[in-house]
């Protein structure tokens, strides 16, 4: 009986140094700058990790882009992993589910953001990875195969560490930022 007490405590006391991490991450990610490195055109590229409310317990979902050397924007996209069938459901069972935008990702705030500034070849990379997961057909689930997921997918392809997708979403995009200083 205390062996089961003593490991229950260490996970309660994982969860809140986890859960402190992504407020202090979180809570910093507004003091960077959006925009990313200098390219030889004049350019610069960033990719953001954004949670944001949601019907469930969020969505994650990234947007990526060009600015000049002013900081205007001279284009932007955003991608995640949405359910095409429906979300009840797959909070039970997998649905069809696709990467896209969502009109809710710009209607709503995000609530956790990591910003990264990219190379041009990072964003290169970036354009060709997102385009060929849109290119897919996805199956969605709330618990193993979410929003989470998709991000995972982009992080890993940009070479970064990345947190476990069991998470709320800006919970996720917290530990990733301070996986990745």
């Amino acid at each position: 009986m205390r062996v089961g007490t003593a490991i229950r405590a260490a996970g309660f006391a994982l969860l809140g140094c986890l859960l402190l991490l992504a407020m202090l991450a979180s809570s910093r990610a507004s003091a960077e700058p959006a925009i990313a490195l200098r390219s030889d055109a004049g350019e610069r590229y960033f990719i953001e990790f954004r949670a944001r409310p949601g019907p469930f317990i969020g969505h994650t979902y990234v947007v990526y882009g060009r600015t000049d050397l002013t900081g205007r924007v001279l284009d932007v996209h955003s991608a995640g992993l949405f359910p095409d069938g429906n979300a009840l459901v797959g909070a039970f069972l997998p649905v069809v589910g696709s990467v896209r935008h969502d009109r809710n990702d710009t209607k709503y705030a995000p609530n956790a953001v990591y910003r990264k500034p990219l190379s041009a070849a990072e964003y290169a990379r970036v354009v060709r990875f997102v385009e060929m997961l849109r290119a897919r057909q996805h199956e969605w689930h709330l618990m193993f195969q979410n929003c989470n997921d998709f991000g995972i997918m982009v992080a890993e392809a940009l070479g970064l560490r990345r947190p476990p997708s069991l998470m709320p979403p800006s919970m996720w995009v917290g530990l990733l930022r301070a996986l990745n200083p």
